[in-house]
């Protein structure tokens, strides 16, 4: 019998496919292959948006992993729960009757929000009418890199102002009336940045310019944030003019990956996403994917209602805390904070960051640079306790001291 320690390892570690299986052996294998993961727990990321998903969540995930959102008649149940899910969000954007689309994340919500744009634009200017036209800020994320290679776009970039927000005047002058789609950020993946999307929204609206919000950041966060009284813009539905929002259930709301969500105000932009199914009584789709996984709908839901308002609150509230204790501990430890962070993202400015973070990973802790701004990026998250920021920024600091030593 072959053992983990045996020549099944070195196939497992190579990718070979063995001629008998290993049922005896795979999940020590699987542990072997995972040897070196993170825990979101063990204090040592402070790199990611994402988090281990809220034990309900993972219950309902796990007891529906067979169940496919593309099949409405196997899985009536799906139809129903994003329905009212769609209903939730849209409530806590502003919206209750906001048509939602469920998706694998916020790439494909941002890639269906654009789809939609291009379509309306051939609708009025037909297939001669060249690339649509959208205006983003400079801050986009880089999903939009992914949709300009993939769809008919001409995209255009706003600059930024001194906070990393795009800078409403300037984005006004690029947007023109035949413009196919306009883009701002509710908590850019980099720096954490809201938008003045009031302030852009005003202009959008007066030219007809539809106007889509990448929230995949901050949707699960500016709407308890400003409850519990943090000064940040609104964002969504409740703003005029805003035509359709991305949110990511897997970051802050505590839903398994993969799950993402594409609120639209209209139904009839919903129409322009529609792919009739081939089979009689399936419904038609919406979104980029066929089979699709039916447990991340149940399970988003399941967290919805567990929580509610005030369980997300609670949660949000603990968040910015530890982030404010975290600003504090930089400061203390004399690191320069690069900008003010609105939500959980703290950037640092510092001679070397690429030094600094691989000085950190060394140590075991992964932190992540800006590229585009040269920042040290840290994101504050609920796995994250008082202790082990402190343990993060203790880290930081040796480092730099060994680095003026000439120690690594």
């Amino acid at each position: 019998m072959e053992t983990l320690l045996g020549s099944s390892t070195s196939r497992a570690e190579t990718g070979s496919l063995p001629e008998r299986g290993h049922g005896d052996t795979v999940l020590d294998e699987v542990r072997d292959l995972c040897r070196d993961d993170h825990a979101y727990t063990d204090g040592t990321v402070f790199n990611s948006i994402c988090s281990a998903p809220l034990d309900i969540a993972r219950r309902v995930y796990a007891e529906h992993l067979a169940a496919n959102l593309g099949d409405n008649r196997i899985f009536p149940s799906l139809r129903r729960a994003e329905a009212q899910l769609s209903a939730m969000l849209g409530e806590l954007l502003g919206h209750p009757g906001a048509v939602g689309v469920t998706t694998s994340g916020g790439t494909e919500a941002n890639l269906l929000a654009v789809l939609a744009a291009v379509r309306r634009h051939r609708s009025r200017s037909g297939e001669r009418g060249g690339p649509a036209r959208i205006v983003l800020p400079e801050s986009a994320h880089f999903s939009f890199d992914k949709i300009v290679g993939l769809l008919p776009v001409e995209p255009v970039y706003a600059p930024l102002d001194e906070r990393l927000r795009v800078r409403p005047a300037e984005l006004a002058r690029l947007v023109t009336a035949d413009t196919a789609l306009v883009v701002a950020t509710a908590g850019t993946s980099e720096a954490g940045a809201v938008d003045d999307v009031p302030a852009v929204a005003e202009h959008t609206a007066a030219l007809g310019v539809p106007l889509h919000v990448d929230a995949a950041t901050g949707g699960f966060l500016i709407p308890f944030a400003r409850e519990l009284g943090h000064e940040l813009p609104p964002f969504a539905f409740d703003v005029p003019g805003v035509t359709s929002v991305t949110l990511d259930p897997h970051k802050y709301g505590g839903v398994p990956i993969p799950s993402g969500h594409l609120l639209l105000r209209d139904g009839a932009d919903a129409e322009l996403l529609r792919t009739a199914s081939h089979y009689r009584g399936t419904v038609d789709h919406h979104g980029l994917l066929g089979t699709r996984p039916g447990a991340a709908v149940l399970a988003a839901w399941a967290a919805l209602r567990a929580l509610g308002r005030a369980g997300y609150r609670d949660l949000v509230g603990g968040v910015f805390a530890r982030r404010d204790l975290l600003l504090g501990l930089l400061r203390a430890a004399g690191f320069e904070v690069a900008v003010q962070p609105q939500l959980t993202v703290v950037t640092v400015r510092h001679p070397e960051p690429e030094r600094l973070v691989d000085a950190l990973e060394r140590r075991g802790f992964i932190a992540s640079v800006a590229r585009r701004y040269g920042l040290l990026r840290l994101v504050v998250h609920w796995h994250q306790t008082e202790e082990q920021l402190r343990a993060l920024v203790a880290a930081m600091a040796d480092a730099d001291a060994r680095a003026e030593g000439g120690a690594a």
